[in-house]
């Protein structure tokens, strides 16, 4: 091979490798991505848009990337540019709808959702996204009318017929809303708001022992009493140090947004290092679940507690709840098994507390829906060093309390 050739051939060489660099970079994005490392993850995709403005698969991930971190105006801006480049993708349509909601731009939001659909008629995502636009702005039937369609299109599409069940379950209508749990069950057994939702309206037409055997609170809600972690001298210095590790934490915030706390703070996920002496705790939680599971699953032959996977993750958050605090109820839908450990308790709650100030209970829906029969609850009192286990279909809240101390809980989520 002559020296003229050889050039030829490296030159073709570094033209191949370097059109194999940007492929390299994104699928380093999305695996850094689905790992959960989101900003080196963005990272990657703004060094492959420095160079190549008009990726189309970068800016998506972008977006999707700043709507995790809730940077969605930065989302939204991404998402535009690809429908700028892609004006007749029906998916880009449908990704800036999704950051546009996000965003709270409902009306932007509903006209890209249309846009998707006049590109691909049958499309439930996008039908389904209109219908969570439609009922966020109080558009109920509209709302009821889009899922509905997505659901013609595809029976079994996750959320749809959940979410047309709670719609109609703010209009009143719990026999159609009952219809719709029974629908979402049908294909997914162990859907947390199918089963929260299907106990709502079987006890708005009559049928409290539906519900019952559903909610099954006496035998599915699980108390558990703490002695102190090896580590600690005593249960109030571990429950101090626990305190002093929520209340110190980077993440704390005043009622942060799409939370149930009310008049309280509120962390992050407390798992991530450093864990300090979460890591203890979060020692207690797993013994606390399998105890849950071996004793609960031997006594309770439950349909939910057969669908139960594998629990290999789980997130940990503090509650610090002031005067009158309080969450509102509540159930936890992404998790399987969740519960609450009490570190502090205000001296209110302790000792004769008639009013049950400051007590967790379940049972009692949402304020969202307009109830016409009492809903059977059940109350049970927080005592430092307790810890409460239970599904995460639950739904649950907390009494507010009357004192200048505060009541410092850490709740938790164990998911697949």
């Amino acid at each position: 091979m002559n020296s003229k050739k050889r050039r030829q051939k490296k030159k073709l060489q570094k033209k191949s490798a370097g059109s194999d660099r940007p492929t390299q970079i994104l699928n380093e994005a999305f695996r850094l991505y689905k790992s959960g490392n989101l900003k080196l993850a963005l990272r990657k995709c703004e060094l492959l848009l420095a160079a190549h403005q008009k990726h189309t698969d970068a800016l998506s991930l972008s977006g999707s990337i700043h709507l995790d971190l809730g940077q969605t105006q930065a989302g939204v801006n991404c998402l535009q540019s690809v429908v700028k480049i892609l004006p007749d993708s029906s998916q880009a349509h449908f990704n800036l709808g999704t950051a546009l909601s996000a965003n709270g731009e409902p009306a932007e939001a509903i006209s890209s959702q249309h846009h998707a659909l006049e590109l691909k008629p049958e499309y439930p995502e996008a039908l389904y996204n209109l219908g969570n636009v439609y009922r966020q702005t109080g558009e109920l039937e509209t709302a009821i009318r889009s899922y509905r369609s997505a659901l013609d299109l595809a029976p079994d599409y996750p959320g749809a017929a959940t979410n047309l069940a709670s719609s109609l379950l703010r209009l009143g209508r719990a026999g159609e809303a009952l219809d719709a749990s029974n629908a979402a069950l049908k294909h997914h057994p162990g859907d947390r708001d199918a089963l929260a939702f299907k106990a709502i309206a079987a006890s708005e037409i009559g049928d409290p022992d539906t519900a019952a055997s559903i909610l099954c609170m006496d035998r599915l809600i699980v108390q558990k009493d703490f002695e102190a972690p090896a580590s600690f001298r005593d249960l109030a210095e571990f429950n101090k140090a626990l305190v002093t590790h929520v209340l110190s934490h980077p993440t704390l915030t005043r009622e942060p947004a799409n939370v149930a706390t009310r008049h309280g703070q509120q962390t992050q996920n407390l798992a991530l290092e450093p864990r300090g002496p979460i890591a203890q705790l979060q020692e207690m939680i797993i013994e606390a679940y399998d105890e849950y599971m071996n004793s609960v699953c031997n006594q309770v032959d439950h349909l939910y507690l057969r669908q139960i996977p594998n629990l290999s993750k789980i997130d940990i958050w503090g509650t610090v709840l002031d005067r009158m605090g309080h969450q509102a109820a509540h159930m936890h839908r992404n998790a399987w098994i969740s519960g609450v450990y009490y570190a502090q308790l205000p001296d209110v709650m302790h000792g004769a507390n008639e009013s049950q100030s400051g007590w967790i209970e379940f049972g009692r829906p949402p304020d969202e829906f307009p109830c016409m029969v009492e809903h059977e609850v059940r109350m049970f009192e927080p005592s430092e060093g307790r810890m409460f286990m239970f599904p995460s279909f639950e739904f649950h809240r907390t009494i507010p309390f009357e004192s200048s101390q505060q009541r410092i809980s850490i709740a938790f989520d164990l998911l697949a």
